[in-house]
């Protein structure tokens, strides 16, 4: 059906019609016949499936997910291929890098192998699965999606996104085992997390991107630019994966073209559309000049002309007039986005990609091949040795039978065979990079010991270098081993003495170290049975109190009675027995009512009136009197307070109720604090205040007796010393006299304690002290209403004399009397100097070893200072050798050698033909021969040789890179988990799928990059010197660039390099980038000249880093949409010196303005302006528009508005978004030029609106004539 509406020229194709194929029928139909014949043939196909769609129905059961047989198999095979890997690592042959990046690398291929299994299991199996056909078909799924159901799931990435080296090798239809599903999970989740964010990044960019062109619109027929894009610009300059069809086809001829076909000169004139025979053509002619027109080098102002933009693509014709090719150009590269990030995490997370391509042996057989120029050995990124070459290599292999196969390698490959090597199939010949776009960026990796032992370093040079912090850091200058020999390690405090030698064999239980217990002060020494906790005690000094006795009073406070000549004396204890007191503690308190009150009130220590009264800062004991005035405070809530039925100013008895379950204590006149919701009853007398009485003074003060109150008509005499207050009641005024209770305090230095010292001497270290306390200030208001407060407390204090930091004072009751019942005691302080074990001892020794305490002393011995009490030894609890000792400031570290840490190997010492060939003290790896004809199974050093016995002492080689800091020393002993080295590597790091949106929108807003690389800014040799690189130039002129000393660069000494060629690793900024070239072509050209060079040149960088970011995810852009973004971004300049016109410095102008500016001035004799080349990002572009109105309704809307109306600027509605905002018809598609030549006829006419009659006959011509094709 669909033949008939096909020319005859098609071939006839018996084949099934997938996705693509159908995309390139209709393709090739809608060019050769147009719209119409197209949607018929599109309405049948699509009639025709839907017929047959309907006849058979798909459906996908669990049988039809079939797993390859082979896949055991596989893993089986994968898994050793990781043992051996595994033991590589752990010989000493590859580092702990290499060692992750092989194993990651191995089951990549394993699974990209199951893959293909599983492809041509479908293909030549089951073609009909229903599996296959979807995913093929294009109508669901992928291959991803097929091999995790039937294949494996491979590997995943953790959170951070590191790969996890530990591979899920089960697929959906065997299901997941627990730890793969966590692992499963990790992937999974953050490609949900970032498709939901990166969906709304990717609309966001969309509206950037509209903002930045929406004001491009074709309004020119021709710019008449003499100036377009060469091959070398489109094809040399910047690495494209696009065809020379592709870049082509869509584009019109800058100038004449002419070429040989069959003999016959044919040429191509300027403006000649390039459609897809004209590009076959020049194509098969192999032309090494064509200008073709681009939007990048149109000369139109503020839009773009049809010659420069080409074909419109979605008719394959030149655009029309009118035409909005710059929102077609932000949807275009804005949709897509969507895409890239939807499609990467459609996969699951599952990681994918090699970043090398490697070249396998077909068959097991011997290879040969021939080098003609040195090449470099290399080491590759799997810790395998190859050959960097630098030609072009035939490979030969042949086999038993006499097949051979050739290879060719290209040159900047890794060869990892010999010549003559013995190859089996399926090995890795070559490595080929796949991405020239690798960036090295530097990692680190940290090696951690796996055993305890002794370091020794095997052929590593040790070069220190000053870290940021200006401390010492060592790094090894060349590749070695760092090996950790076996040993315990035990770590005892720096005050033992070593009982035991290097070298020196030692059973259990012998005494491997010891430590003196020695004590400072002299005295009577007393030690418990537990001394690892307890510690002996040296007393120094004791005191005992003659006149006082202890009673115990269980589950209370002891009583202590001192007898005096005034009487007994009895006190609370507040310290217990064999207690460590401090100086200045209280002992005791004296049990006294003397100065307790009943209830609450208010504290005053003098009588003095409150105007001459000094405040006192603190509480100091004084003697003479306290005054108290009583009262009785209770705290209301405000329930409380509302049904309270006692009336403020009114007069309570003592037992009159309350509140519920509350009686007063006192009697006295209720005064209610509405404020502070208290009721507080003051005992006194009331007197009422009339208004004509006038109180002289009515300050609250205590007046003595005899005192009078003087008024106008009445006298109060006072009777007794009472304390005056003023108060208030329901508007009234009252005077109150309250009682006061007077307290002596008696002058005296206490009473007198007996005591008793030893040894009897004046230099006594402690003494009791009697102390009184008022505990509150001056006028405070304690409120207590049942059991009053004590006023004042006396107590007994212990003094300590500062000359004695190192001894603590101890309580001991001293036993009286012979009667156990109802024994008193009588109070001893001691100075003791308590030796305790230190606990560094008890911690680190006693899981090793054990503890024995050998005193050289007897209980209750009278010691001088400095005598040696007991020795504390450390017993060994398992006997071995004594091999290392590890000495700091605060501990001793040695290591022990047990036998288990020796392996031991026969050999016949006398048989002349098995001789020795390692020597004691040999570093070995497993598989080095120890005599010619025996060779190690283990890895460690030759500890011992005896006649027919080699010892060796266990160990484990790690092997480390050169620039690898270290981190223990030569000799140092390590223990299990401890940081030997961290290796520091370059890392390669890709343009990998998750940067694909926000790789677009870094070039696209122009960032600045951090660490980006050196370019070259000049063409000459360069020479790398310590802190800088110097090129020589042609003209022999030097050009110094500063680095710092530990930057890497690309090249050689004395290397020609060209110029901007990278000459440090890293991405490349192109405001650098923009910067060098300006700096370069201003050398030799105008201003306004190399402005354009330099912006041209960045122009066709910036279209290839955005087409290589999208081309790595499979979608294709037309490069004209991309180039109409790139030029909104370059089209500015910043003025830096005004010269003659009336321009400021930091202006930012049009480049065309800047142009016809500096023409103007060089035109004129004048001075023209200093402007440079800027790259503006999305959002600045938008926001330094042309129209304020545009861009007020982008970002910062008052700050555009505000500036806009400071400088008095005009919009002159050019673009679409301003014309939109205001209601106006857009000047696009039919509404286009309807604006142009506004005439104004008159104030109350009609503004007439006319196309001019030149351009309205060529707008009619054009329509019709795209209409007619």
């Amino acid at each position: 059906m669909i033949n008939k509406e096909l020319p005859p020229r098609f071939v006839f194709n018996n084949e099934v019609i997938n996705k693509k194929k159908l995309q390139r029928l209709m393709s090739l139909t809608f060019h050769n016949y147009g719209v119409t014949k197209s949607s018929l043939i599109a309405d049948k196909v699509k009639n025709l499936t839907f017929h047959y769609a309907t006849m058979s129905g798909i459906s996908l059961s669990i049988e039809d997910l079939r797993v390859p047989f082979r896949k055991r198999g596989l893993i089986g095979m994968t898994s050793d291929e990781v043992d051996i890997t595994e033991e590589n690592y752990k010989s000493g042959n590859i580092t702990t890098v290499e060692r992750f990046q092989k194993v990651i690398d191995i089951w990549n291929n394993a699974n990209n192998s199951l893959k293909e299994d599983v492809l041509t299991y479908f293909r030549e199996s089951d073609p009909l699965n229903s599996l296959y056909i979807m995913a093929f078909s294009g109508a669901r799924g992928n291959i991803s999606q097929v091999r995790q159901l039937v294949g494996m799931r491979g590997l995943m990435a953790d959170p951070q996104g590191q790969i996890i080296d530990l591979p899920i090798k089960s697929n959906f239809r065997e299901g997941l085992k627990v730890t793969e599903y966590i692992i499963s999970s990790y992937g999974a989740r953050k490609g949900l997390v970032d498709t939901a964010l990166r969906t709304a990044d990717s609309g966001y960019l969309t509206r950037r991107l509209v903002d930045v062109a929406q004001d491009i619109i074709v309004r020119e027929e021709d710019c008449l630019t003499q100036e377009g894009l060469s091959l070398d610009d489109l094809f040399k300059k910047y690495k494209t994966d696009s065809t020379f069809k592709e870049k082509l086809i869509g584009r019109l001829l800058l100038k004449s073209v002419t070429g040989q076909i069959n003999n016959e000169t044919k040429s191509w004139v300027a403006n000649t559309e390039i459609d897809n025979s004209v590009a076959t053509i020049f194509l098969n002619l192999g032309l090494k000049e064509l200008d073709v027109r681009s939007p990048l080098t149109c000369n139109a102002l503020r839009s773009i002309c049809r010659k420069c933009y080409g074909w419109h693509l979605s008719y394959s014709k030149i655009v029309d007039l009118g035409e909005a090719v710059g929102i077609l150009a932000a949807q275009s590269i804005g949709e897509p986005g969507t895409q890239l990030t939807m499609r990467t995490f459609h996969t699951g997370g599952v990681f994918s990609g090699d970043l090398t391509k490697q070249i396998r042996a077909p068959f097991s057989g011997t290879v040969s091949y021939q080098l003609y120029l040195p090449n470099r050995i290399v080491r590759t990124i799997h810790g395998e040795k190859g050959f960097s070459l630098v030609e072009k290599v035939k490979l030969k292999i042949e086999n038993n039978r006499s097949t051979y196969c050739s290879v060719d390698i290209p040159s900047n490959a890794l060869l990892l065979v010999n010549n003559g090597q013995k190859v089996y199939p399926n090995q890795v010949l070559a490595e080929i990079k796949k991405d020239a776009n690798l960036i090295l960026e530097e990692e680190r990796s940290d090696i951690f010991t796996e055993l305890s032992g002794e370091v020794f370093f095997q052929n590593i040079k040790v070069a220190e270098n000053l870290d940021g912090d200006n401390a010492i850091k060592k790094i090894s200058t060349s590749t070695g081993l760092v090996w950790v020999l076996n040993g315990t390690r035990w770590v005892f405090p720096g005050s033992v003495d070593l009982c035991i030698k290097v070298g020196q064999k030692f059973r259990k239980n012998d005494t491997i170290a010891d430590q003196k217990i020695v004590n400072n002060y002299s005295g009577v020494v007393k030690f418990e049975k537990d001394f690892l906790n307890e510690g002996i005690r040296v007393v120094n000094s004791s005191m005992l109190l003659e006149n006082g006795l202890i009673s115990e009073v269980k589950g209370q406070n002891d009583i202590l009675k001192i007898t005096t000549s005034a009487g007994e004396k009895v006190f609370k204890l507040n310290i217990k027995n064999k207690e460590l007191l401090k100086h200045g503690q209280t002992i005791a308190t004296l049990v006294d009512d003397s100065y307790k009150t009943e209830t609450g009130g208010v504290l005053y220590y003098s009588t003095a009136h409150p105007k001459t009264k000094k405040k006192r800062k603190t509480k100091k004991l004084f003697t003479g009197f306290l005054y108290w005035i009583p009262e009785e405070t209770h705290q209301l809530d405000q329930a409380e307070l509302e049904n309270l039925k006692i009336k403020d100013g009114s007069y309570v008895k003592k037992d009159t109720p309350l509140l519920p379950n509350v009686v007063s204590q006192i009697s006295g006149i209720a005064y209610i604090d509405v404020t502070t919701s208290e009721l507080v009853i003051k005992p006194g007398e009331l007197y009422q205040l009339s208004d004509d009485i006038e109180v002289f003074d009515k300050t609250n003060r205590f007046v003595n007796p005899g005192e009078v109150i003087f008024h106008k008509t009445t006298d109060i005499f006072i009777q007794k010393f009472c304390y005056v207050e003023f108060l208030k009641f329901s508007g009234r005024r009252y005077m109150l006299l309250r009682p006061v209770i007077k307290y002596k305090i008696p002058h005296d230095k206490g009473f007198l304690m007996q005591h008793r010292f030893f040894p009897n001497d004046n230099n006594r270290g402690t003494a009791f002290r009697t102390v009184k306390r008022i505990f509150y200030k001056e006028g405070e208001r304690i409120k207590s209403n049942s059991g009053g407060v004590d006023l004042l407390k006396t107590f007994i204090v212990l003094e300590i004399k500062d000359q004695n930091p190192g001894l603590d004072a101890y309580v001991e009751y001293l036993a009286t009397g012979i009667n156990t019942i109802n024994l008193n005691h009588k109070l001893k302080i001691e100075l003791v100097e308590t030796l305790k074990l230190n606990d560094n001892i008890l911690n680190n020794v006693k899981g090793e070893n054990s503890l024995y305490v050998n005193y050289l002393i007897h209980q209750n011995q009278y010691i001088n200072r400095h005598t040696v009490i007991a020795k504390l030894e450390i017993l060994g609890q398992s006997g071995g050798t004594l091999v290392g000792i590890d000495k700091t400031n605060t501990s001793v570290a040695i290591l022990v050698l047990k036998e288990s840490d020796l392996k031991s190997f026969v050999y016949n010492g006398t048989d002349t033909n098995e001789q020795l060939v390692v020597q004691q003290g040999d570093l070995v790896r497993v598989g080095t021969s120890l005599t010619t004809s025996l060779r190690s199974k283990y890895a460690g050093q030759v500890y011992k040789i005896t006649e027919n016995l080699i010892y060796i002492r266990l160990g484990r080689p790690y092997l480390i890179s050169e620039g690898t800091v270290l981190r223990a020393g030569n000799k140092s002993l390590v223990e299990k988990s401890d940081l030997l080295a961290t290796l520091v590597y370059d890392k390669l790091k890709t343009v990998d799928i998750v940067q694909g949106l926000p790789k677009v929108e870094e070039i696209l807003e122009a960032r600045k990059i951090k660490n980006g690389c050196l370019l070259s800014p000049h063409e000459g040799k360069a020479f790398k010197k310590e802190n800088s690189i110097e090129i020589l130039t042609p003209t022999d002129s030097i050009i110094k660039i500063d680095i710092s000393a530990q930057v890497k660069v690309n090249f050689d000494n004395g290397k020609w390099v060209n110029f901007l060629e990278p000459l440090t690793d890293g991405p490349i900024s192109p405001h650098d980038k923009l910067e060098i070239l300006f700096n370069y072509y201003q050398l030799t050209n105008p201003v306004h000249v190399a402005c354009k060079k330099s912006f041209k040149h960045l122009q066709l960088f910036l279209v290839s880093e955005v087409q290589r970011t999208y081309f790595s995810q499979g979608v294709q852009i037309a490069d004209k949409h991309i180039e109409i973004i790139v030029k909104q971004m370059t089209s500015k300049v910043r003025v830096y010196y005004g010269g003659d016109t009336t321009l400021l410095p930091g202006e930012i102008l049009d480049i065309n303005q800047a142009e016809m500016l500096t023409k103007a001035a060089l035109t004129a004799n004048e001075e023209p302006p200093v402007y440079r080349p800027m790259l503006l990002g999305l959002t600045k572009a938008s926001l330094n528009s042309d129209s304020f109105i545009s861009a007020a309704s982008f970002q910062e809307t008052t700050r555009v508005l505000t500036e806009a109306a400071i400088e008095g600027k005009k919009d002159w509605l050019n673009g679409l978004k301003e014309n939109v905002i205001i209601g106006r018809l857009i000047p696009a598609g039919t509404g286009f030029n309807c604006f142009e030549n506004l005439k104004k006829t008159g104030k109350d006419k009609f503004v007439n609106l006319r196309i001019r009659p030149s351009k309205d006959d060529k707008l009619k011509s054009f329509i019709l004539e795209a209409r007619s094709e």
